[in-house]
């Protein structure tokens, strides 16, 4: 079976490239851009093909598919829902042009499974686990052009044969993060026997190893979900900061270094429920994740 994974290069697309290598024996494709940092996936280059494509120019996408001829896509690539990623037409151009002109070529091409990666920033401020059926208020560009690639995709799973699919992330955490991110700024203070430099205790998160956000990317192509389904992938149980870092201090052996608090800026938006609803995730992943 052909794969192909764009945003290969980021957090979550280079876990998923090396689950898939790990377990299974699909020949693995991946697009990047010609100033894309390979320090990720720079160890499988060997084992993958990479392509120098702009997601956003539908003709190049289309060249892609055509000469890919994928059985699936997983797309990954996003942009955006970092602080410093202000860049408002790349918002536009990564999270909804790139996905409109991947899922139209992939329907004219005969791709049998569409996975798409939302966010939990779609939902917007709650106060209540959220669900997939919830209203989706987004408070930012991000979110706003993230919900409009998922609803494309549901429209197109309409009259679509190929199963299309959304996973809404909610926070995962683990290798390959970028070094400036929450789970690594801790680590890192840990194993430097340093005070970790963060925003507020009370910010809460729903956070999930990346390696169980891999297993619902892996194990879903073989799952019976609904095409235009979206699923919301996340642990079912929100964690303050200040527990998260506890959490992980006590796996570090290191809880007897204090965290320095009001050190990093906090979030513009600070809901106080961050939380996935995972009732249909557990229902289709049967107690596997």
């Amino acid at each position: 079976m052909k794969v192909l994974v764009t945003g290969a290069t980021g957090f979550v697309g280079s876990n998923l490239v090396r689950g898939i290598l790990n377990n299974t024996d699909y020949e693995v494709n991946i697009t990047a851009r010609i100033n894309s940092d390979f320090w990720r996936v720079e160890d499988l280059l060997g084992r993958i093909n990479v392509h120098y494509d702009d997601l956003s120019k539908q003709n190049e996408v289309a060249e892609l598919i055509q000469k890919i001829q994928p059985d699936v896509i997983y797309h990954v690539a996003t942009y955006g829902g970092f602080p410093g990623q202000l860049d408002t037409q790349q918002t536009i151009n990564t999270n909804l042009t790139a996905t409109i002109n991947l899922i139209d070529e992939a329907t004219k091409n005969n791709v049998e499974q569409f996975i798409n990666t939302g966010s939990s920033s779609e939902y917007g401020i709650k106060n209540q686990p959220m669900k997939e059926t919830d209203l989706c208020e987004p408070v930012n560009l991000y979110g706003i052009t993230k919900l409009a690639a998922t609803n494309y995709c549901k429209m197109v799973s309409q009259t679509s044969e190929m199963k299309i699919c959304t996973l809404r992330l909610f926070s995962p955490y683990g290798m390959f993060e970028d070094p400036s991110r929450l789970f690594p700024s801790i680590m890192n203070a840990l194993e430097n026997n340093e005070s970790a430099r963060l925003s507020r205790p009370s910010s809460v998160r729903d956070f999930l190893p990346i390696e169980d956000v891999v297993n619902v990317y892996l194990k879903l192509i073989k799952l019976n979900y609904n095409s235009g389904e979206i699923i919301n992938v996340g642990s079912g149980k929100q964690q303050t900061i200040e527990e998260f870092y506890w959490y992980l201090a006590e796996k570090c052996g290191k809880t007897n270094i204090q965290p320095t608090w009001s050190a990093a800026p906090p979030r513009l938006y600070e809901p106080k429920v961050w939380e996935a609803d995972v009732t249909r995730l557990r229902e289709l992943m049967c107690g596997n994740l």
